[in-house]
């Protein structure tokens, strides 16, 4: 398998840079092995009950941060497991971008979930695989 990388400029969108570069591609899907650099104003998906499929809430930190871990998925959304589209709703992207991430904020305190929104400060570096046959 080959390891492609991006870079998401400072000030960028994280999920529309990641949606850019694998429609660009036109792969299928991909799988996100990491991601170093810092980023601003991250939203995070997290659980909040414990039933399938979860009720989630979406908590906004403001402020610059490093990545400190990144890893997801990419597919077409007509590919996604269909109990996800009711957590992630988006109809207007033609993928399903599902990243899980935590960041380092000021102080050490880290915060993490499922990537809802966000941007890089500085840059982030994207490294992905595709999973096309």
């Amino acid at each position: 398998m080959k390891l492609y990388d991006f870079i998401v400029g400072s000030g960028e969108d994280i999920r529309e840079a990641v949606t850019r570069f694998v429609l660009s591609k036109k792969w299928h899907g991909a799988y996100i092995t990491g991601a170093v650099g810092s980023v601003t104003d991250m939203s995070f998906t997290t659980p909040i009950s414990n039933k399938l499929p979860p009720e989630t809430q979406v908590f906004t930190v403001e402020g610059a941060a490093e990545v400190v871990s990144f890893t997801g998925e990419v597919m077409l959304r007509d590919l996604m497991d269909p109990s996800l589209k009711t957590i992630y709703p988006d109809t207007e992207n033609p993928l399903f971008v599902h990243i899980h991430t935590s960041c380092a904020y000021e102080g050490g305190k880290v915060c993490g979930g499922g990537l809802a929104a966000g941007k890089a400060f500085r840059s982030v570096r994207v490294f992905l695989v595709c999973l096309d046959k």
